[in-house]
């Protein structure tokens, strides 16, 4: 086995830091420590000044990947050789662990404000095509329901009939967007589970209380949604490839669609909603 002590340490971007010591590899940042034993390791990889230790996985399991990146390209060679010949030997017809359900994650306290907010950045999806066209009708509506309001003003009707359309015409502008959020929900609850990467989320002790996350392919932690059925144990979460951060409590089918008639109940009432504003402000116009 190599000697631990000669084994360099990799300090990379965003004060991300990866050490080896006796019992395996300490990965720290901002948020969180993640320890990695030896024997969750399958190898490690150095490729320019990014290095990715790649965890041991059964057959047909992708395997979860730590990376750290900026790291001193000479550093990480050097880091990579000693890592991969301090690893334990494994028999070569024994089926690999989950070196996931290895792995210590413990949040840090001592966040930075500023690289909290980067990472939210860093989270942010890119604006979708038809978030851009909803954004646009939203829009394109709410302008509509203030002309619609001027005009009956104008008209000359009361200030109390253009104050009654715009109340009416902004909650069902507003229940209107309360059902297009329902459909995207359950959308992500459907779609997610059977075309996204599913894995568990762990329970992590913070501050006293049990919380869950779970750790995507780029090694990073993240809060999960939901809760398990008992506390304290794992329950299955599912997170788009390309956007981490878009996760879901995974759910039967069953689950899913119990909630199908809530964003038709919210559209029912939004187009009533619509006619009446329009059956309010058109008599002023007469």
């Amino acid at each position: 086995m190599s000697i631990i002590s000669s084994i360099p340490v990799l300090l990379g971007d965003r004060g991300a830091e990866l050490r080896a010591d006796s019992g395996g590899l300490l990965l720290r940042r901002p948020h969180e420590e993640v320890r990695i034993p030896f024997a969750a390791v399958a190898h490690v990889h150095a490729d320019g000044r990014v290095v990715a230790v790649e965890l041991t996985a059964p057959a047909g399991m992708e395997p979860t990947v730590y990376r750290i990146d900026g790291v001193s390209r000479a550093s990480a060679t050097v880091f990579q050789e000693a890592v991969n010949s301090s690893l334990p030997q494994r028999p070569a017809d024994q089926d690999p662990v989950d070196g996931s359900t290895l792995v210590t994650l413990t949040p840090r306290d001592d966040v930075d404000a500023g690289r909290e907010a980067d990472d939210e950045e860093e989270d942010t999806e890119p604006l979708q095509p038809a978030e851009f066209v909803i954004r646009c009708t939203m829009a394109a509506v709410g302008l509509g329901l203030l002309a619609l309001a001027a005009g009956v003003v104008i008209a000359g009707d009361h200030v109390s009939r253009a104050l009654a359309v715009l109340l009416l015409g902004g909650s069902g502008l507003a229940i209107g967007r309360a059902a297009i959020r329902t459909v995207a929900i359950l959308w992500n609850e459907w779609y997610l589970p059977r075309h996204g990467i599913t894995v568990e989320a762990q329970p992590l002790l913070i501050h006293g209380e049990v919380a869950y996350g779970y750790t995507a392919t780029d090694g990073k932690l993240r809060p999960a949604p939901g809760s398990g059925g008992v506390r304290g144990e794992t329950y299955h979460v599912a997170y788009h490839l390309k956007h981490p951060a878009r996760v879901v409590a995974c759910k039967s089918l069953g689950a899913v669609f119990t909630w199908l008639p809530m964003p038709l109940i919210l559209v029912t009432v939004t187009v009533l909603i619509g006619w009446g504003t329009l059956a309010l402000a058109l008599p002023a116009f007469r």
